[in-house]
């Protein structure tokens, strides 16, 4: 039996063709999920689901059982797990480039007790992203490819990613484009674009509006300090501080009410 398809689903509610992409045995090789059809723009995708670890659900209920407050955070930063995912992701779009398409994508949703953390976190993977606070300013600027980041390393093949999350029966996406993939102007005007309206991740547009800044530098990544003293310069700020954020999530059980 299939599992569950959340692109496939929210993609054909949107009224877009969906083709599905056979496994080739005979040549073994992985294809990619399927291609859609956004107007004349053909787009191949490969899904990836991340769902609860079973035994941290176990080890959740447990502790809900005895009466007590159970409590996780997920920092919002580059995770190598979820970078395993776009390796995965990556390799299969490739496999199934000789496929006619404009562009690949991946598809990742997120769900379970922590999906919208997850969803956030990998974000953060595959672009590398951060947040840089400016001394003596009222508010802090997102920055791109600060660490390293996914959408670097896999620019060649991944002109993007549909990032989702579920609550309860529901599903929000959004499109992030990497800015670094030879075709970025070409779909950032295509019809792709559309059925997203405004839940659009675009760092240069970002960084143009001067809500963002971009690393794009050469730099080591592991070497904070030049990295700070790179963006400072390149935009003139005063000192810069690097900080990431947190995704904390708490439950408790409740007793049902005595009839």
């Amino acid at each position: 039996m299939q599992p569950f398809s959340y692109a496939k689903a929210l993609l054909q509610h949107w009224g877009i063709t969906v083709e599905d992409i056979p496994t080739s045995d005979a040549q073994q090789k992985q294809e990619s999920d399927f291609l859609a059809s956004f107007g004349d723009a053909r787009v191949l995708i490969e899904e990836k689901t991340k769902e609860d670890d079973p035994i941290y659900l176990a080890k959740r209920a447990e502790e809900l059982e005895r009466g007590e407050i159970h409590a996780a955070t997920l920092p919002i930063s580059r995770n190598e797990t979820l970078s395993g995912l776009v390796r995965d992701a990556s390799r299969q779009l490739r496999s199934s480039s000789d496929k006619t398409h404009d562009f690949r994508l991946m598809w990742f949703t997120a769900t379970g007790v922590h999906a919208e953390g997850k969803y956030e976190q990998f974000i953060a993977t595959l672009y590398g992203r951060t947040n840089i606070f400016e001394m003596n300013a009222a508010h802090y600027r997102r920055c791109y490819y600060f660490r390293n980041a996914d959408f670097f390393r896999r620019a060649e093949v991944m002109d993007g990613a549909i990032v989702a999350h579920t609550d309860g029966q529901s599903i929000s996406a959004k499109l992030c484009l990497n800015s670094l993939s030879p075709r970025y102007e070409a779909l950032r005007r295509s019809a792709v674009v559309q059925p997203f309206g405004t839940a659009v991740e675009d760092p240069s547009a970002l960084e143009a509006e001067g809500t963002a800044f971009i690393l794009d530098c050469t730099l080591d990544r592991k070497n904070e300090a030049p990295l700070l003293a790179y963006l400072q310069e390149k935009y003139g700020t005063a000192p810069l501080m690097k900080f990431d954020l947190s995704y904390t999530h708490a439950s408790i059980l409740l007793p049902q009410n005595e009839p």
